[in-house]
Parts: structure tokens; C-alpha cells; sequence
């Protein structure tokens, strides 16, 4: 055998495999991509716990209004961004009665999470329920889901919110 043999077929063995499990996991992305499209025009899932600051939080006792529900942690460059975002819908939402805000915590730890909002603002309800992401299906955040005063989803944003958009998507469909 030459020189080199048995590295060479390792690297290639190694190879292979990584670009299965590449081709694996952009199928099984698509997968995930159906499932949460496949939410658009269901009754939300389940959003409901202890909120930071200890109160009760239950989406369903907000129905009659448009509620956003956004996935996010503080290690997160895009939900850092699009925070500012989120307190301006809050502001219009308490000024239009149109929307509410709730937060849920993607794997952060709950005094990240409290001292984020203590520098950046927001005042609306915000979940630690690891069983909220897996509901909705979560897979990268931010994520994003609005949900009509029926109780329905009507809306998916992956990636960052545009509170003007979300304003006029909201204005729009009232």
C-alpha cells in the first residue's frame, strides 16, 4: 500500500459520512419547515405557565385580542435586535388595545433573561416552559408566531420581527 493509505481512506470514510449527515439534516430541515407551516390556520398550541415575575400566564385568557408569541434567548444576536422591535409593538399594542406580547425563554437561564429586560425594556409576560418551544415546534430562533383574537395562527416570522409590518398585518386583517 502507499504511503498515506490508511489516512486517505480514513478522511474519505469521514467524508462520506459528513456529507450524509449534511443531506440528513437538510432533509429532516425541510421536515421541520412543513410541520410548523402546517400550524398557519390551527388554534395555537398551548401557552401557559409561571411567568418571571410569578404570575399566571394562559394565552387562551386572552382571546378577543392578537397575541404575539416570540421565542428568544439573550445569546441570541437576532432576538437582540429585534427587541427594540417587540417594545414598540408593546407600546402600540397598550396605546391601540390591538396586540399583546408574551415572551418564551429558549434555553437561557432566568437571571439573563431578567436582567435583559431590565436594560432593554419590555414590560410583557415572559415564560420559562421548555414545553412551549417544543409545541410550537421551534427550531432556531428568533421565532415568532401571531395569533388572531379567534385563537388561530395566523402568522409565522422566522428570523427578526418588523414591527411596521406586523402593524400593518394586524391593521389589515381587523
Amino acid at each position: 500500500m502507499a504511503s498515506g493509505g490508511p489516512t486517505r481512506i480514513i478522511s474519505i470514510a469521514v467524508g462520506v459520512v459528513v456529507v450524509g449527515l449534511i443531506a440528513l439534516l437538510a432533509a429532516g430541515g425541510r421536515d421541520d419547515a412543513d410541520a410548523v407551516t402546517s400550524l398557519l390556520g390551527t388554534r395555537a398550541p398551548e401557552v401557559a405557565g409561571t411567568t418571571l415575575t410569578g404570575e399566571r400566564y394562559d394565552i387562551d385568557d386572552h382571546r378577543g385580542s392578537w397575541v404575539l408569541v416570540n421565542f428568544f434567548a439573550t445569546w441570541c444576536p437576532g432576538c437582540v435586535n429585534e427587541h427594540p422591535e417587540l417594545v414598540e409593538l408593546e407600546r402600540w399594542g397598550a396605546e391601540s388595545g390591538e396586540l399583546e406580547l408574551v415572551s418564551v425563554v429558549f434555553n437561557d437561564p432566568v437571571d439573563r433573561v431578567e436582567e435583559f429586560f431590565s436594560e432593554r425594556g419590555g414590560g410583557w409576560p415572559v415564560l420559562n416552559s421548555p414545553a412551549v418551544p417544543v409545541q410550537f415546534q421551534v427550531a432556531q430562533i428568533p421565532e415568532t408566531f401571531l395569533v388572531s383574537p379567534t385563537g388561530q395562527v395566523v402568522l409565522h416570522v422566522e428570523g427578526e420581527v418588523s414591527a411596521p409590518e406586523l402593524k400593518r398585518f394586524i391593521e389589515a386583517s381587523s
